[in-house]
């Protein structure tokens, strides 16, 4: 089959595209502009187009569209036109999880990539070969897919658009239910109605009380933490369990821990083999990337964009921070920065200094009142605030003292334009 993707530089997009051209399908690509995973993506073989790409369309037998392509794009009106198979993201997801024995499925508003490249390491460790599909890059592999064996597909499962009901999980993971992506839900009602349909087309599912009926049966004892990761004692039913030692940071990413001990639990993976998989996961990228920076100050680069991930990773850096902490935030979408406005207003007071950066539009038209100026000009009336659109910022950072910390936060392009 010649499949051809509208929009395969999306990080899902990309791994999904991989995950078909290493199982022998032919693949094309359309993007707007050039970036690093469409780099990747050609250094793969496959042929990507950033110009013209209607001629090409005529030979594809299946066209896959990301949720970030406009439904007036003139690329998707010609694809729709010519009367081909037309795939979403989320169903050619679905379709290829059907090719494995064992699908692990990891949704919530909060934590998903992370809880996923854990699982796979752990996986990895135990030699079970997983195939991965996540919405980041791997610091060890450096990519955001693993082609493995069709004994497990580990996944990362998005609510956006109801994209993971494409999804009949042999067992799922709900991490958190928050209202997000409310510019498809519009209420937190629908967002729960979605979860629970999840759940119930899923074989097993791990989730908090009330989408399960009972509390997990691992917790934690003995919590350190400092600059270099943390360390806990696990238990099984108030029984010791395993000591972990992970180079994460912050208490929210225990639970995520837990969690992945309690998936790899669930497939009879060894003790051994968990806490080596958790003791050598390297990280993920923009999950609490750490640099090292002017001075012996440190760069901490985190994907948060609500408020609720915003408050946690600063409560995070500020209980490690020794100097002053900085925060450079880039809101992502007017929708969300609209929706959570007074969220977003209170989430930085652990901050001494934060910078609003422009605002990440993806796919929505430009709306004053979600505008990054609006919420820079409500913040400069109550805390020490700039507001920037210099993707060379980071350049004048040169005034910085050991152990300060710049934080930056934001799921849009600042991470790849700027320079540091």
């Amino acid at each position: 089959m010649k499949y051809i993707f509208l929009g395969i530089g999306g990080i899902s997009m990309s791994a999904l595209a991989l995950l078909l051209k290493q199982d022998g399908q032919k693949v094309v690509g359309y993007d707007s502009t050039p970036s690093e995973l469409t780099k990747r993506l050609e250094g793969q073989g496959i042929r990507i187009y950033y110009n013209e790409i209607l001629t090409p369309l005529n030979h594809a037998d299946i066209i896959v569209v990301s949720s970030a392509i406009k439904e007036d794009d003139k690329v998707l009106l010609y694809a729709k036109s010519l009367h081909k198979k037309i795939m979403t993201r989320g169903e050619l997801l679905g379709q290829i999880s059907k090719d494995y024995k064992n699908v692990i499925a990891i949704s919530g508003a909060h934590g998903k990539t992370t809880t996923t490249a854990l699982i796979s390491s752990i996986f990895i460790a135990a030699g079970l070969n997983p195939s991965v599909h996540i919405g980041g890059l791997l610091c060890e592999q450096n990519s955001n897919v693993i082609a493995g064996t069709k004994d497990f597909f580990i996944t990362e499962a998005c609510e956006y658009k109801d994209n993971f009901l494409y999804l009949n999980p042999t067992l799922s993971v709900v991490l958190n239910v928050e209202a997000e992506h409310l510019d498809y839900f519009k209420t937190f009602e629908n967002v729960q109605k979605s979860f629970l349909q999840f759940i119930k087309q899923s074989k097993n599912t791990i989730a908090p009380p009330p989408y399960s009926k009972e509390e997990s049966y691992f917790s934690f004892k003995n919590y350190k933490e400092d600059i270099s990761g943390l360390k806990f004692d696990c238990y099984y039913n108030d029984s010791f369990f395993i000591k972990i030692k992970c180079n994460l940071h912050g208490l929210h990413n225990v639970k995520n821990i837990l969690t992945a001990i309690e998936v790899a639990n669930f497939f009879g993976v060894r003790k051994k083999d968990i806490q080596k998989g958790i003791a050598y996961f390297k990280g993920v990228k923009r999950r609490f990337e750490k640099h090292r920076f002017y001075n012996g100050s440190t760069l901490i680069f985190d994907y948060a964009h609500h408020p609720t991930e915003i408050e946690r990773v600063l409560a995070t850096v500020k209980s490690i921070c020794k100097g002053r902490l900085y925060v450079i935030f880039q809101p992502h979408t007017y929708s969300r920065t609209k929706l959570f406005f007074s969220d977003f207003v209170n989430c930085f007071k652990r901050a001494d200094e934060v910078m609003i950066f422009k605002t990440y539009p993806a796919r929505e038209p430009y709306d004053e009142n979600g505008d990054a100026k609006r919420l820079y000009e409500v913040l400069s009336s109550f805390t020490r605030v700039s507001y920037s659109e210099d993707y060379n910022i980071l350049t004048s950072f040169g005034d910085l003292k050991e152990n300060d910390v710049v934080l930056v936060l934001g799921a849009g392009d600042f991470y790849d334009k700027c320079k540091f």
